[in-house]
């Protein structure tokens, strides 16, 4: 069921049409892991355990899962750290940052890993990923993540990434993966259905919190990357373009996806906002994503 908060907003952002897909089912895929393995002896091996795999073409190492004889979970290639099961939109969102050797990169919000191994596999080995989580509960399955996934290059502390500012570091580039209402995760997650106001005042404060940190600790002419699993503009683009007004960041150009709203309810935001990139479950094969490319100047 619905909530009527989120049935209206969605009517009037993307149409009526729009609620029949909020449960649409999404494919599972998976990220080949370079650390561990390389890509061609991965599939070859998957395929010939009676998986069917389809290259996510704008991705470095994803593929979709057609089709696989047991749980992905389960085959010792994964228990080996060969692969991780990561939605392309996510994997997207690393590449989009665009690590390059020997960078200082800050994971904000980085349990339980997903987003930090690939970073980490971006970087070859090079340079060093500082991973933030608030949750201990959630650090041990980053770390666990870590250890499986064969990275040496990761600094992992439990802190609130708000306080990124006392490391005393300045970054090359910032992954903020934003906690959110959730509400691009519908079709694992029935409960985002139900998100109303309320859960706006709670996630929205903290996303401007934490990009104002990011910002903070980011060196001149670093990238910051904002995204969300959320489809709401509240969470997306609303909070990306006080961000740009506030603390000197500009929006950099993002090839795959659609165009961030630049009048989501009628209200006028700045057109670069187009510029950002919203992904759809049922038009890119995703969960429901929004990112956003800022550049400090």
């Amino acid at each position: 069921m619905v909530s009527d908060f989120l049935r209206e907003r969605y009517a009037r952002l993307f149409g009526e049409g729009f609620l029949r897909h909020l449960k649409d089912p999404v494919r599972p895929a998976l990220r080949v892991n370079t650390l561990r393995t390389d890509e061609g002896t991965l599939v070859e091996r998957l395929r010939d355990k009676g998986f069917r795999l389809e290259k996510v073409p704008w991705t470095g190492c994803g593929y979709w899962i057609e089709s696989s004889p047991f749980s992905p979970g389960a085959t010792t290639e994964y228990l080996l750290g060969h692969y991780l099961l990561q939605d392309p939109a996510s994997q997207y969102a690393c590449e989009t940052l665009g690590p390059r050797k020997d960078d200082l990169v800050l994971d904000m919000a980085a349990a339980p890993g997903g987003k930090t191994t690939h970073l980490a596999q971006l970087l070859e080995g090079t340079g060093t990923v500082v991973a933030l989580d608030i949750s201990r509960q959630r650090m041990r399955s980053l770390r666990s993540n870590l250890s499986r996934m064969g990275v040496e290059n990761c600094l992992a502390f439990r802190m609130d990434a708000r306080d990124a500012g006392e490391l005393g570091l300045e970054f090359d580039r910032v992954l903020l993966d934003a906690p959110c209402t959730g509400t691009g995760t519908a079709f694992k997650n029935p409960e985002a259905l139900e998100k109303d106001e309320k859960d706006l005042e709670k996630t929205v404060p903290l996303q401007l919190e934490l990009i104002k940190a990011g910002a903070g600790v980011l060196k001149k002419g670093g990238t910051l990357l904002y995204c969300t699993c959320s489809f709401l503009p509240e969470e997306g683009e609303m909070v990306v373009a006080r961000a740009v007004g506030e603390h000197g960041l500009e929006i950099l150009d993002i090839g795959e996806g659609e165009p961030g709203l630049s009048s989501p309810y009628g209200m006028e935001l700045p057109e670069e906002v187009e510029r950002t990139r919203r992904f759809f479950p049922h038009r890119h094969g995703t969960q429901g994503f929004y990112m956003a490319r800022l550049r400090k100047v």
